[in-house]
């Protein structure tokens, strides 16, 4: 199931891949017994196990999102005369996706997409090309996302993707006992080299408090030792973690600070629903009653100008919700200005878009240079970005923008006011350091902190 003819590289992977993710968890072992006992499946239909909801969910979103291009076009042509042909399929193309996104169970809506076939595109000569190739490209997309719901999602009847399931659970009952002599093996070296790792520390810590499963005198020692537990970055906690503070908190002594906006460590097993729990069931000081806990919203941002605070809340309100980003961002959330800059001239916020479809052989025709840096990030699409950042750059410069001093008085731009923030560096940084330098712009790159800084330029004395 896992190896080849090759080697066993790809169990192995599996193996300390799971391994490394239960320890995030309380007690690695039984987390571990209750997940795969989740395979010993009972007769249900599949949209009722944990993996069929969420592809029955994403079948759902994609059926949605394409009535929803088809209803926009539809919205833009109903009203002319001309158009009716395209009015009517249009109109039955919604009708018949709405019929599979109607139903409810599994197997009616396998049977829906196996059977979902759209009308002929419509032939009119008196519409206009461009209305026509508009619409046709449209339906093109949808068909081809409903084609990739049958591919790639509803592939199976129920019965075939229950049998799956249970053919799985008694394999991962072997992949278990593997983890779990692993584990003991794994222990034994570590202790023999007297050694441990971070995730050791906190299991030890947690078995102290925990060792009689309840309440014990070490618990009690702590309880009484700490006045007050602070706890910053909270929506980075794990479950390990917050076993840990809750076995030595008195329940009324814990103050955590967290945004979970900015929760980035779910690849380090954080949990930022813990935080978000605690954000929707705590109560704010007006609201509190005797037994609720309080709810402090810090929601002054002293980093930005008021223009750049709502662009972002304009972007955050309009694709951050429970589904994507765990929260839903409403004038509750919002970054609201709390520093006093000084007031300056052209202070207008900027979003560019860049259209990475349009043809690309102009932004090339004068590179001839071989580039080569991994196949991380699509390279063109960077290269593209890249040259509108220096471009950018240099418009600011040649165009003498005006930026604050500390004193409040205001004076031209200058290379070391500029930074290039990037998501990840290993890639991106050489890309943009030989765009950038194209332009005779001197320019650093601190890959340990992502940013790009301007190096001292000996010509004129300036960085960026």
């Amino acid at each position: 199931m896992y190896t080849s003819y090759k080697g066993d590289e790809k169990l192995k992977e599996v193996l300390l891949n799971i391994y490394d993710f239960i320890q995030s968890t309380p007690f690695p072992e039984e987390w571990l017994n209750e997940k795969i006992e989740l395979f010993n499946l009972n007769e249900v239909s599949f949209e009722k196990t944990p993996w069929g909801e969420i592809l029955f969910n994403k079948a759902k979103d994609e059926l949605q999102d394409g009535m929803l291009k088809l209803e926009e076009e539809l919205n833009k042509i109903k009203e002319e005369i001309d158009t009716q042909k395209f009015v009517v399929t249009l109109s039955e193309d919604i009708r018949k996706i709405n019929e599979v996104y109607k139903q409810s169970s599994w197997d009616n809506m396998y049977d829906g997409i196996i059977n979902l076939k759209l009308d002929r595109f419509p032939v009119d000569k008196r519409v206009p090309e461009e209305i026509k190739n508009k619409i046709k490209d449209i339906r093109a997309k949808v068909k081809k996302d409903i084609a990739n719901i049958s591919d790639n999602i509803l592939i199976y009847p129920s019965k075939e993707a229950l049998n799956d399931i249970h053919i799985m659970y008694d394999i991962l009952l072997k992949i278990k006992k593997l983890i779990l002599e692993f584990a003991d093996n794994f222990a034994k070296v570590k202790q023999d080299k007297n050694i441990m790792d971070f995730s050791d520390i906190e299991h030890f810590a947690l078995q102290i408090l925990t060792k009689e499963k309840e309440e014990n005198h070490v618990c009690k020692k702590y309880k009484e030792k700490y006045e007050e537990i602070l706890i910053d970055e909270y929506q980075d906690s794990n479950l390990v973690q917050e076993t840990i503070l809750n076995a030595i908190s008195r329940g009324n002594n814990t103050f955590m600070v967290g945004d979970v906006k900015q929760s980035i460590y779910k690849f380090r097993q954080a949990r930022p629903e813990l935080f978000l729990y605690k954000y929707e069931n705590y109560k704010e000081k007006d609201k509190l009653e005797e037994e609720d806990d309080l709810k402090i919203q810090l929601f002054k941002n002293f980093r930005s100008r008021e223009n750049v605070l709502k662009l972002t809340n304009i972007i955050f309100d309009s694709i951050m919700s429970k589904n994507l980003g765990d929260i839903d961002y409403t004038k509750e959330e919002y970054l609201n200005l709390g520093a006093d800059y000084s007031k300056g001239e052209n202070l207008e916020e900027e979003l560019h878009i860049i259209d990475l479809k349009e043809d690309e052989e102009s932004i090339y025709k004068n590179d001839n240079e071989e580039i080569d840096y991994g196949a991380e990030e699509k390279i063109e699409d960077t290269i593209i970005e890249a040259k509108f950042v220096a471009k950018k750059i240099k418009e600011l410069i040649d165009g003498g923008y005006l930026v604050s001093n500390k004193d409040r008085t205001t004076r031209k731009v200058t290379y070391k006011d500029i930074a290039v923030l990037l998501r990840s560096t290993k890639v991106l940084a050489p890309i943009y350091e030989q765009e950038i330098s194209k332009l005779n712009i001197p320019v650093f790159c601190d890959v340990s902190s992502r940013l790009f800084r301007f190096s001292r330029n000996t010509s004129n004395d300036e960085h960026a």
